[in-house]
């Protein structure tokens, strides 16, 4: 195995002369390793060579989990069939996970306990810093994990995926926030008072229609027409290239409020008296052409030259996401889960478990509009046949 490079992490604050716990890091032709240390920091030069000579000195088994977890993430670059930010998160979880014991063990000699362990192990030494991972981090690793063995599986390589008796790490990520409908309505009411542009058009779009960002500002304006907007591209983050939407699902037609309409047809009129009502993209920047995903995000959330827009608005701390949050949480009020799911473009309604948030004015909504509906019944002239009329 060749060593392209090597070094030395310091784990401990404070002098090099009086730490004693160090990382040894490599750089390989099959990823990188590490190696933790306990010693002074003259032995730890001398001893991360012995460990690099070591290292140069073993050949990649394709049957150890690091070279196939390698492999696995070439496929699934190589297939075209996933997003460049997919494959970006596949990467690094691969990485993580060749530096775990796993990395070097045969896969068909990986059980279930030795999976426990290697995320334990990830979970106490995260890259960066001291203390340990999240269970959101361990929970994706756990993901892609999963589908590693499962590719071994279908590959024939291992019998069974012994991860699937390993219980997924809880995900301790606060969840979002959603605004009620009453304040989702009052922020585009703050919203109103902005200058108009695309920006402006952008929170729109994500307020009323649920849209990602990244759909947000691919939208074409030839797409909005007949209070319809046709949404089937999305700006690539990674890139800055417009290509398809995130899968497949995303691809759909949504009805437009007449708010939202409104507000298109004003800006619409302001481009034209601006100089480039022509534009391409509907939520466009100042000179007629793609507004980036990540102008919009400094220009919500400001940056270290920019006051936040957000907090402008009295909105501080709230994320554009949260506008696709707020939106799908108060169109699964009214909506079936098959129409909520084309309408937030999911490929299952399994996301409506982190999207759709808890409302309790709704739930009491709700509550008296069916208990009405039943008094209504009980007091109607007649019964219709085979119906009880004591309740």
């Amino acid at each position: 195995m060749k060593v392209r490079s090597y070094t030395i992490q310091q784990l401990k604050k404070g002098p090099k002369a009086r730490c004693r716990d160090w990382r040894f890091w490599a750089v390989t032709d099959a990823g990188r390793r590490s190696l933790r240390w306990h010693g002074t920091w003259t032995d730890a030069q001398d001893a991360i060579k012995v460990w690099v000579s070591q290292l140069e000195r073993e050949v990649p088994d394709s049957e150890q989990f690091g070279a196939y977890a390698a492999s696995w993430a070439l496929w699934r670059a190589e297939s075209g069939d996933y997003a460049p930010n997919t494959l970006a998160n596949d990467r690094r979880n691969v990485a993580a996970l060749c530096r775990s014991p796993l990395a070097g063990m045969k896969l068909g000699e990986i059980a279930p306990d030795d999976c426990r362990a290697a995320l334990l192990w990830l979970k106490r030494n995260p890259v960066k810093g001291e203390g340990e991972l999240s269970g959101a981090t361990l929970a994706k690793f756990h993901n892609c994990l999963h589908s590693i063995f499962q590719q071994a599986v279908d590959d024939g390589r291992i019998p069974r995926n012994p991860l699937s008796s390993v219980k997924q790490p809880k995900v301790d990520t606060p969840e979002k926030e959603a605004l009620s409908p009453v304040e989702l309505q009052l922020l585009l009411n703050r919203v109103d008072e902005l200058p108009l542009d695309g920006r402006t058009m952008s929170l729109y779009l994500m307020a009323c229609l649920g849209l990602r960002r990244a759909e947000a500002c691919a939208l074409l304006d030839a797409d909005v027409h007949d209070g319809l907007a046709h949404v089937h591209q999305a700006v690539k983050e990674k890139s800055g290239t417009v290509g398809a939407p995130k899968s497949a699902s995303g691809i759909r037609v949504l009805p437009m409020s007449e708010r939202l309409q409104r507000k298109v047809d004003e800006w619409r009129e302001a481009r034209r008296v601006l100089g480039f009502g022509d534009a391409e993209y509907l939520a466009c920047n100042t000179r007629g052409g793609l507004l980036s995903p990540q102008l919009l995000h400094r220009w919500w959330a400001g940056d270290s030259t920019h006051v936040a827009v957000r907090d402008t608005i009295g909105c501080p701390g709230m994320t554009l996401h949260q506008l696709r949050h707020s939106n799908l949480s108060m169109m699964a009020r009214y909506m079936s889960p098959f129409d909520l799911q084309r309408w937030a473009g999911w490929s299952s309604i399994a996301p409506a478990r982190i999207y759709i948030h808890d409302d309790l004015d709704s739930v009491k909504f709700a509550v008296a509009c069916a208990w009405d509906a039943l008094e209504c019944t009980k007091s109607a002239p007649g019964k219709a046949k085979g119906q009880n009329a004591s309740v």
